[in-house]
């Protein structure tokens, strides 16, 4: 039976807008045509890039209470010791992070403090770019989880190799040469409706593929367009063949966060074969107010974060998985005139997993010795994407990275 243009285009339309595409093509034999496309090695590593967007509060996240300057500065956004989740007798956790605390008493967490770059943005955009290009000299059109897909997985069939979860994508996955799918929720990553016949699916994925999936097209422009609304459908395709059944042991927060957290433990439990994830959450821009607003996001980060590793250790995966969290940039030293603070330079960046060695790395910035009211950086945060590209990924630094940078302890 034959698919008209104008059936098509009626029946067809949402898929475009929203890649709620749905459905799995088969051939006469009743086989999927992207079978296999997932791959049988599930057992390499597994990074999970969760970003605070906004800028976090640093030194409310990482406290600095054993220098009296903190309380100075900071006389109404201050914590007392006997608030804090003390780590040692100079710094300690934000009370809301009691999960993440836990994490690290249990050697299963590195903070490494005081990170930065040369030259620091206060620009969100530019700020938040350098960290997901890992270019702070110049503009970069492709991402550095990119390089590291473009260098190292390249021969890899696999439409889920990294995959981002939430909203909107990140520019670490800008690449020209690949795409990476951003997914929100399996039940709604679909090619097409799953309320349509079957006969209309099978029909529209047929009409779907003799447009994007036949011969190479001699128009550059349609060529591109081409292949990636045929690696649109092979990332659909894997999701929906994925055999591997997900036990919900763990039960999670109610947050959009927890959620995002969740989908990334369901495509390992049903072994997606993804190397790289990357999450977001937003909130941390703390201008004014912040001692509950910046309380309420931690939280939310937290319980999300303590959920999953709770989740990857019921599933057996917590060994396979490090988690690497950071922001764009952390706050100024002394708070302003509306209970908040104003964009900053230097902050922590937490490590988490089984195999993370846990424990502080690198200095506490010092709150006297300043840079325009802004603290000093003490590690490159590219010495800790080295780390994880070289230790953890098995990855090529000087392809992704750019050069090897100092090499740091937590793996």
């Amino acid at each position: 039976m034959k698919l008209s243009r104008r059936e098509f285009l009626l029946k067809g339309t949402a898929m475009f807008a929203t890649l709620s595409l749905g459905g799995i093509l088969f051939t006469e034999t009743g086989k999927s045509i992207f079978a296999g496309a997932v791959e049988d090695d599930v057992d390499e590593p597994v990074l999970v890039v969760v970003q605070l967007s906004g800028g976090n509060d640093g030194m409310n996240t990482l406290i600095p209470y054993g220098q009296g300057i903190y309380y100075d500065s900071r006389p109404t956004l201050s914590y007392q010791q006997k608030e804090i989740l003390a780590l040692d007798n100079q710094v300690g956790l934000h009370p809301s992070l009691k999960g993440l605390a836990a994490l690290y008493k249990n050697g299963n967490m590195a903070v490494i403090q005081g990170v930065g770059y040369p030259e620091p943005d206060h620009s969100h955009f530019r700020s938040m770019e350098i960290w997901q290009t890992a270019e702070p000299a110049k503009i970069s059109r492709s991402g550095w989880l990119a390089r590291y897909v473009e260098s190292s997985l390249r021969d890899s069939n696999n439409p889920l190799k990294a995959v981002q979860v939430g909203a909107a994508g990140s520019k670490a996955f800008a690449s020209e040469k690949m795409n990476f799918p951003v997914i929100q929720s399996l039940d709604s990553y679909h090619v097409i409706d799953p309320k349509t016949a079957m006969m209309d699916k099978n029909r529209i994925s047929k009409a779907f593929m003799d447009m994007y999936g036949g011969a190479q097209n001699q128009v550059e422009q349609l060529r591109v367009v081409s292949g990636r609304g045929y690696e649109a459908y092979k990332s659909v395709e894997a999701i929906q063949s994925l055999t591997a059944s997900y036990a919900n042991k763990i039960e999670y927060p109610k947050t959009n966060f927890a959620s995002d957290l969740q989908l990334v433990a369901k495509l390992l439990a049903g072994k997606s074969g993804t190397r790289v994830f990357n999450v977001q959450i937003g909130g941390f821009d703390d201008h004014a107010d912040e001692k509950a607003q910046h309380a309420r996001v931690l939280t939310q980060v937290d319980e999300g974060l303590a959920a999953f590793y709770k989740d990857l250790e019921a599933q057996g995966l917590h060994n396979r998985v490090a988690i690497m969290m950071f922001s764009e940039f952390g706050r100024r030293v002394k708070e302003n005139g509306s209970g908040g603070t104003d964009h900053g330079t230097a902050a922590p960046m937490f490590v988490i997993g089984g195999k993370v060695k846990g424990g502080l790395y690198g200095a506490y910035p010092s709150l006297s010795s300043l840079d325009n009211g802004d603290l000093k950086y003490e590690v490159d945060f590219r010495s800790v994407y080295s780390t994880i590209v070289d230790h953890w990924l098995k990855g090529d630094v000087t392809a992704v990275i750019g050069k090897p940078y100092e090499s740091l302890k937590f793996i």
